[in-house]
């Protein structure tokens, strides 16, 4: 992103959750919160990989959480974190700028 440019934490979210449905994450919604806003992808029932997308100065931010709606990962939902890590790692080659 070019210096002086202002960044759109909601659109940039909107493009994030489009791509990993493109690759077949098929529960992916967008929340918003004020001044940013949540990918939210569910890959097992009751357990998501949370992405917090914010901007400031013109550089977005992602932050990641995992786990049910409390950032709880409960011992049966152990066999769900490879699909989760699978979700991380394509939020990470997603995300701009690099």
């Amino acid at each position: 992103m070019e210096a002086g440019m202002s960044c759109d934490h909601k659109s940039e979210s909107e493009r994030l959750a489009s791509v990993l449905r493109s690759y077949g994450f098929e529960k992916v919604r967008v929340e918003g919160y004020g001044s940013y806003h949540i990918v939210v992808v569910e890959v097992c029932d009751d357990f998501y990989v949370f992405t917090s997308v914010s901007c400031s100065d013109s550089t977005y931010y992602y932050e990641l959480a995992v786990g049910d709606e409390n950032f709880i990962i409960a011992l049966e939902k152990v066999p769900c974190l490879d699909r989760a890590v699978e979700v991380i790692k394509k939020v990470y080659e997603l995300a701009v700028p690099r």
